[in-house]
């Protein structure tokens, strides 16, 4: 996360963690976990939010250092590697806008 632009932004770099400028914040979650691929619809929204999102993939790491699952910068982890299953509906398209992300 870049302090210059926290700066700009008036925000103080050691009060900010990287989940306070992530676009599901104060979001409704649970798309990320049980409700997620319960329809292409729902998978597409957090898709495009986490695609979207200036934390992507800080969010990414986080979610894989800690065996977590549901989504995490894009990517449905199950113990903290991803889960193909859960991922199959993504177009080669978006896995190469992911992989451009968090390069």
């Amino acid at each position: 996360m870049s302090s210059e632009i926290l700066e700009i932004l008036g925000l103080d770099p050691d009060e900010v963690d990287w989940q306070d400028l992530a676009m599901c914040n104060g979001a409704e979650t649970n798309q990320h976990y049980d409700q997620y691929e319960s329809s292409t619809t729902i998978a597409k929204v957090v898709d495009d939010r986490c695609l979207s999102c200036p934390v992507m993939k800080q969010c990414l790491e986080e979610g894989m250092e800690n065996g977590e699952w549901g989504v995490w910068g894009a990517i449905y982890l199950t113990a903290g590697k991803m889960d193909a299953n859960r991922n199959s509906h993504k177009t080669e398209e978006v896995w190469a806008e992911i992989r451009e992300r968090i390069a």
